[in-house]
């Protein structure tokens, strides 16, 4: 299953609208994974039109998200435990935060945003992934293309634009 996983829309705040390559990705995929700070609520619309669409909510969304879109969602797909969160708080130490908080809950795949970093690491048998920002204030804008296949290891690859 291809999976694209992206984070930190931030439209219209950041970014007047999302780049075409985003689309073209996601056209390209069988579900797609939002972290959370989309912003404008018309954004996970306009996504949904390329392929299924999971997201969480982050701390820079609005209401009209936040009721409709919780603080965390895990799922299983193609028998790896995903847990989805945005992230909040310093960046310092986000990582280390989150598998905490989520070891728990025994996960494969913990995918988080609002960092606006990418980040794709191994840590006690844990993949954190973060996606990096669409709408990057720091001027990396990337987005992740996740595999997944039972029985095989996670695949990804980051998408910079």
């Amino acid at each position: 299953m291809r999976i694209a996983v992206l984070s930190d829309t931030h439209i219209p705040t950041r970014l007047g609208a999302i780049p075409g390559r985003v689309y073209e990705v996601c056209a390209e995929c069988d579900l797609i994974l939002h972290a959370g700070d989309v912003v404008e609520l018309e954004v996970l619309h306009d996504l949904e039109r390329f392929a299924p669409l999971k997201a969480v909510s982050g701390n820079m969304d609005p209401c009209d998200i936040t009721e409709r879109y919780p603080e965390s969602l895990e799922l299983t797909i193609e028998g790896f435990r995903i847990c989805m969160t945005h992230g909040s708080g310093p960046g310092f130490g986000l990582r280390e935060r989150l598998l905490r908080r989520f070891q728990p809950r025994n996960p494969d795949i913990i995918i988080y945003g609002h960092s606006h970093e990418f980040n794709n690491d191994l840590k006690d048998g844990v993949l954190r992934l973060n996606p990096g920002a669409v709408s990057s204030s720091k001027g990396k804008r990337s987005m992740a293309l996740l595999t997944l296949e039972e029985g095989s290891e996670p695949k990804v690859e980051k998408i910079t634009f």
